[in-house]
């Protein structure tokens, strides 16, 4: 169950969402429409690979990830149309009054999905890879648990703070 919540577009599937709508942009030329699409709230288009619920005004990791990919594919001699469309979405929405007040700048997974694809992953492994990478500290987790001699249960914690009581209906009166 951890790693299957893994998966999906804001999270260990970001940099395959990223892919997909620098994708969907296509060209350089596209950019300017996408973007006001993505500040139309009648318009569900996204801007992925923007925004982290940790890292608030900025994620040190994407400038390491940029130069990063860089460094992969120039090593590997591959000249990505991806990289080139990435980095200009990148400049337009960090000089953009919209992005800028709502704090919206490149995270991890806005140039990750690059390098993944560079170094031959496939895009259905990205969610895998995201999970491997944090076994380490599952593991990590775990066994410091059991060295602990307070350690009894693993039991995570929850807070639940849905409704307290509700009333049964039927499956038949069910809208």
């Amino acid at each position: 169950a951890g790693v299957a919540s893994l998966w999906g577009p804001a999270h260990g599937g970001a940099n395959e969402a990223v892919l997909n709508m620098l994708k969907f942009i296509g060209s350089k030329d596209n950019i300017g429409p996408f973007v006001s699409r993505c500040k139309d709230k009648g318009d569900t288009t996204r801007l992925m690979g923007f925004g982290h619920r940790v890292y608030k005004n900025f994620d040190p990791r994407a400038k390491i990830m940029a130069a990063t990919c860089h460094e992969v594919l120039g090593a590997l001699g591959i000249n990505n149309p991806y990289l080139e469309l990435a980095m200009e979405l990148e400049k337009i929405a960090l000089h953009d009054k919209y992005f800028v007040d709502k704090k919206l700048y490149p995270n991890v997974d806005f140039y990750s999905g690059i390098v993944l694809s560079a170094i031959g992953i496939p895009v259905e492994m990205f969610t895998v890879i995201f999970a491997v990478s944090r076994c380490v500290g599952w593991i990590s987790h775990w066994m410091e648990s059991l060295e602990s001699p307070e350690f009894k249960i693993s039991r995570p914690r929850q807070l639940y703070l849905g409704s307290t009581k509700r009333d049964f209906v039927p499956i038949t009166n069910r809208k």
